[in-house]
C-alpha cells in the first residue's frame, strides 16, 4: 500500500508513539513539512528514523494514522541596542494514532517540492533474517 513518507523521525518519538499509541508530534524539516502538506485527516502514513535519502526496500518503520493535523507559523524577534532580527518559520502538528508496524518494498521519493511515497507492508509478525 501507498503511503506518505515522514523520515528522519527520532527513534526516542518512534518509541513513544509504539507505546503510547496515540501521540503528538511537530514538524518543522522541510523535506517532512512538505509531505504533510500532501495529507489529510484520516490519511495512513508510514514513519521512519532512516533519512530521506537511505530509505529503500527493506527499511522499516511504523505506520500510522492521522487523527488530528494543524499548521501554524510563528514568528521569532531578537532585538538589542545594536540589531534587529526577524525571522518566521511554519510547522505542521500531527496528532498520530498507531496502527502497526511496516516495511518498505519500494520508495518513491526525493523530487524537490514533492512529497515523499513509499509502498509498504504492514508486517504482522517479525521475521528471522
Amino acid at each position: 500500500m501507498r503511503h506518505i513518507l515522514l523520515s528522519g523521525i527520532s527513534h526516542q518519538v518512534l518509541t513513544d508513539l509504539e507505546h503510547e499509541k496515540i501521540k503528538t508530534i511537530e514538524i518543522r524539516s522541510p523535506h517532512n513539512f512538505l509531505s504533510v502538506l500532501e495529507t489529510n485527516v484520516g490519511d495512513i502514513i508510514f514513519l521512519t528514523s532512516t533519512s530521506g535519502e537511505d530509505v529503500r526496500a527493506g527499511t522499516t518503520g511504523l505506520i500510522a494514522r492521522i487523527r488530528g493535523k494543524q499548521v501554524s507559523m510563528h514568528r521569532i524577534i531578537q532585538k538589542t541596542p545594536e540589531f534587529y532580527e526577524e525571522s518566521e518559520f511554519q510547522l505542521a502538528r500531527l496528532q498520530l494514532e498507531m496502527k502497526g508496524h511496516g516495511r518498505v518494498r519500494r520508495s518513491e521519493c526525493c523530487e524537490i517540492g514533492k512529497a515523499s511515497v513509499v509502498d509498504a507492508d504492514e508486517v504482522r509478525s517479525f521475521e528471522g533474517r
